[in-house]
């Protein structure tokens, strides 16, 4: 006998390994395969079959591991279901040791997959979860790595996080259909990220947020761009419509939206807002009004992000239609004036 020896198992030549894979796929599939090859190749692997020995468990987990994966990538055809392979490998190494490879096989498989939302900001992946049913969302959590997993974790409602872990606590082996399933998730969320982080670019709007946080005189800049194209400077000011430029008006007008506009969206929608913008914005309002708005404020417990931008967004919504019936006259940015 020739040993394969154990301490070198990683290092088996190309012969010993398809003589391994022969020996563990049975009489009647390796006669279906020796049938292939050439009169060299079935000489030389019959005799390194009847010379081998000594093979343990860990060569026979390499060498089927590393078949399968060549397989996959090299192959025309789409990779073997997970349940074809169980059976197979269950004759051909037991259960024990065919379970451990699967796991390894489709759990490898995924964590490389799951290896391009290393460098996605865990907000993000949080906002794109929230319309994921919670398993799912435990899931894609559960084989991610702990650090961006915890941080994904405390970027969704607090509410939530008791019933995420017991999820993922509760994990045990993850069938063929939900790994597709899953697989299908991470794309989504692939796409989903590519759209947030500007691989679809809007130039409008891009120049509507720069010169919202432009600290010079927007009103010239505005100007300018008139002069160039009336059109493209009216889309601009269109996309200007922000929650800060709420500041930019004068006490009339922001008397006059307070007035309007439902309280119970002004306070959603000043939550999580600067002390300075909600001092300014209250400041519009009689003494005792202002100390109610603000108590119910500070009694407000934490609100999802997507509920409070719902909330500014709504209210924007709403002076825009103000402007269109003439009721208003809001300004995109301050403008000089004369006493």
């Amino acid at each position: 006998m020739n040993p394969v020896n154990p301490e070198t198992n990683r290092n088996l030549s190309s012969l010993d390994r398809a003589a391994i894979l022969l020996l563990s796929m049975g009489e009647e599939n390796a006669a279906n395969v020796i049938r292939k090859l050439g009169r060299k190749e079935v000489q030389a692997i019959s005799q390194r079959m009847a010379k081998i020995g000594n093979v343990t468990q860990e060569d026979m987990s390499h060498t089927l591991t590393d078949f399968f994966d060549s397989y996959r990538q090299e192959s025309g055809v789409s990779g073997a279901s997970r349940r074809y392979l169980e059976r197979a490998l269950d004759k051909a190494v037991g259960r024990k040791l065919a379970r451990g490879m699967l796991d390894e096989i489709y759990g490898g498989a995924m964590n490389d997959e799951l290896r391009r939302l290393e460098w996605v900001p865990a907000e993000l992946i949080a906002r794109f979860l929230e319309h994921e049913h919670a398993q799912m969302q435990a899931l894609l959590l559960a084989f991610l790595p702990p650090d961006q997993a915890s941080a994904i974790i405390a970027e969704l409602p607090q509410s939530r996080h008791e019933d995420l872990l017991f999820r993922i606590a509760s994990l045990r082996e993850v069938s063929e259909h939900v790994i597709d399933d899953l697989r299908h998730t991470l794309d989504a969320c692939i796409e989903f990220v590519g759209e947030q982080v500007g691989a679809r670019l809007d130039g409008v709007e891009k120049v509507a947020e720069i010169v919202n946080r432009y600290t010079g005189n927007k009103a010239d800049v505005i100007t300018m761009l008139k002069q160039h194209n009336q059109e493209t400077a009216a889309a601009v000011e269109e996309k200007m419509f922000d929650f800060n430029t709420l500041t930019f008006q004068t006490e009339e007008v922001r008397i006059y939206l307070m007035n309007e506009i439902p309280d119970e969206l002004w306070v959603t929608a000043l939550k999580g807002a600067k002390a300075e913008f909600v001092e300014a914005m209250l400041s519009a309002l009689p003494k005792r009004l202002a100390q109610v708005y603000q108590q119910q404020l500070d009694n407000l417990g934490a609100q999802p992000v997507r509920k409070v931008d719902a909330a500014r967004n709504e209210i924007m919504g709403m002076i825009r239609e103000m402007m269109k019936q003439g009721s208003v006259e809001y300004r995109l940015y301050p403008e000089a004036v004369l006493e």
